[in-house]
């Protein structure tokens, strides 16, 4: 079995990739390999699904194998594991999870896109069906089932970042309460102080229990699980660990890793190894302000790097300029958003950097629905170069696009205090709160 190009792993970047190497030539053959039976989906809509605001898991699936083989011309094989893969013969060691064949694929480009994996903690004993984590569809379903069906009165959820905090919703859409343990002092990997003290206030209000700075040591089971911590025992009738992810790269032999494991790429997603290519939550991606390896696995930038590698690996032209760490999520009811660096960040990068902290309102004061919205702008004291901002409040991700648009732009405080951004009362105070936070900064320099 020999194809042009060989895809390890689908969803975001391989089916990206795949899709993008068709376009570039059709005449070429390709083969996605993926290890599980989906091989498309949203993966960021899993919360809201378990949740019961997307009624069905179709609904999150993006495409079949079959409709993607149709659609696209690329051929899936599902259920199948790559084990190894010889970088020098072009050959990858192909195993069927149903049957146990293996066989050899010979391949002229590789795209590897194999994602990442929750991060497992020795206390994590996912062999008691009341401890979950989720990353995939079949995950969601068995969470989802397991809360319609057994109607938890307490859950603990071990992780404050993105997925701990969407799921403590979905979760608590059931009636359950939520107690959420991070180690660390803040939520959300590297929510500011201001920010975070906003966040971490709205959960309470929603009625999650939130403990900062508080350490998991074991997972006790027993007719209630005890999730004992350095702060005391908390018994909960299911756990979900959400601690983060580790990208799937064991396999590979020879591959240069950088930032976590990750595989180190360039910009047009090529890795050490001739003919090799990486994208997605397996690899690495070039910071825009630093210009450092950083590893942040979105499903954004594993779509636009798959894009990358795909139409480079067919012979096409195309690059993958970097990223600015751009994410927004919503929080029972709150909006949480941020792009570029945190100050302690710009400054770990040799920045002299600052930031301010402002409240405003998300439309006009008299208009109805209008909300606070809380902005920290982080920005550079010598230069008053934009280096990045968070977000919490309503109406927050148009306003967080602005902040990374002048980012790309390398532009000022200046330059964003007297932006022509478009104002109406339903949508926005006559100066819009990115306008204040801008002007405000300005006066810091």
């Amino acid at each position: 079995m020999k194809y042009d190009i060989l895809i390890i792993g689908g969803v975001a970047a391989g089916t990206s990739a795949g899709a993008a190497a068709k376009r570039q030539d059709s005449s070429l053959s390709v083969l996605l390999v993926q290890k599980e039976k989906y091989i498309s989906y949203g993966g960021c809509g899993l919360p809201y699904y378990v949740e019961g605001i997307v009624d069905t898991i179709d609904k999150v699936i993006e495409f079949t194998p079959e409709k993607f083989r149709e659609k696209k011309g690329v051929e899936v094989l599902t259920l199948h594991e790559v084990e190894q893969v010889d970088f020098e013969k072009k050959i990858a060691k192909v195993r069927s999870l149903e049957s146990g064949e293996v066989f050899e694929v010979e391949y002229g480009k590789l795209v590897i896109s194999t994602g990442a994996s929750a991060v497992l903690p020795p206390f994590a004993k996912l062999d008691d069906e009341r401890i979950f984590t989720i990353r995939n569809p079949e995950d969601a379903m068995r969470i989802r089932n397991f809360l319609e069906s057994k109607r938890p009165k307490t859950a603990v959820v071990i992780g404050g970042g993105y997925i701990g905090l969407e799921m403590s919703e979905a979760i608590a859409a059931y009636g359950t309460k939520v107690t959420i343990v991070e180690a660390l002092d803040h939520l959300l990997g590297n929510a500011m102080p201001e920010i975070n003290g906003v966040i971490v206030e709205g959960l309470k209000s929603s009625g999650v229990e939130v403990l900062l700075e508080t350490v998991v040591k074991e997972i006790e089971p027993g007719e209630k699980i005890k999730v004992k911590t350095s702060k005391g025992d908390i018994e909960a009738d299911m756990v979900l660990v959400a601690v983060g992810v580790k990208p799937n790269t064991e396999i590979f032999t020879g591959l240069e890793l950088s930032v976590k494991g990750a595989i180190r790429v360039d910009e047009l997603s090529r890795t050490n190894i001739s003919d090799v290519f990486a994208a997605g939550d397996c690899a690495t991606a070039k910071h825009v302000i630093t210009g450092d390896d950083v590893y942040i696995p979105l499903g954004t930038t594993a779509n636009k790097q798959g894009r990358v590698a795909g139409r480079v690996a067919a012979g096409g032209i195309d690059r993958f300029p970097g990223v600015v760490g751009s994410s927004v999520t919503k929080i029972f009811d709150m909006e949480f958003a941020r792009t570029g660096l945190s100050e302690q960040e710009a400054k770990r990068a040799g920045f002299d950097a600052s930031h301010v902290f402002i409240k405003s309102r998300s439309k006009a004061g008299y208009y109805p629905s209008t909300a606070p919205i809380y902005i920290a702008l982080v920005f550079d004291k010598k230069t008053g170069r934009v280096l990045g901002a968070q977000i919490v409040g309503k109406e927050v991700h148009r306003r967080i696009d602005v902040v990374a648009a002048a980012i790309y732009g390398r532009l000022t405080v200046m330059d964003i205090g007297y932006m022509d951004l478009a104002y109406a009362p339903p949508f926005s105070p006559v100066w819009d709160p990115i306008l204040i936070a801008g002007n405000v900064a300005r006066r810091e320099l």
